[in-house]
């Protein structure tokens, strides 16, 4: 009988964070694409020009602010008793 454990976990082969390199290109077009738009110059003109159009939006404020200052830490509640628990509630069957 084979051992399947060998298939556990590991290296995986598109996994882990993407190489800078394709991070940069990425952030090249995009600024690239944001001076033609814009019709600017430099990237720093184009970064300025995209946080003021960010800074019109309730949810562009949002992202900026979470960028700048960190995201608050969000608490979720959980009120869940196994004692009380009971499979016909949750496929409704009477």
């Amino acid at each position: 009988m084979e051992d399947k454990r060998k298939n556990n976990g590991g290296h995986k082969t598109n996994g882990g964070r993407k190489p800078i390199a394709d991070e940069q290109k990425t952030n090249a077009i995009f600024i690239a694409a944001i001076k033609q738009v814009k019709n600017v110059e430099t990237d720093e003109e184009a970064r300025i020009e995209l946080a003021k159009d960010l800074l019109t939006f309730e949810r562009g404020k949002i992202f900026i602010s979470e960028h700048l200052f960190g995201k608050a830490k969000e608490t979720i509640e959980s009120n869940i008793s196994l004692n009380d628990f009971s499979i016909k509630d949750l496929v409704n069957i009477k």
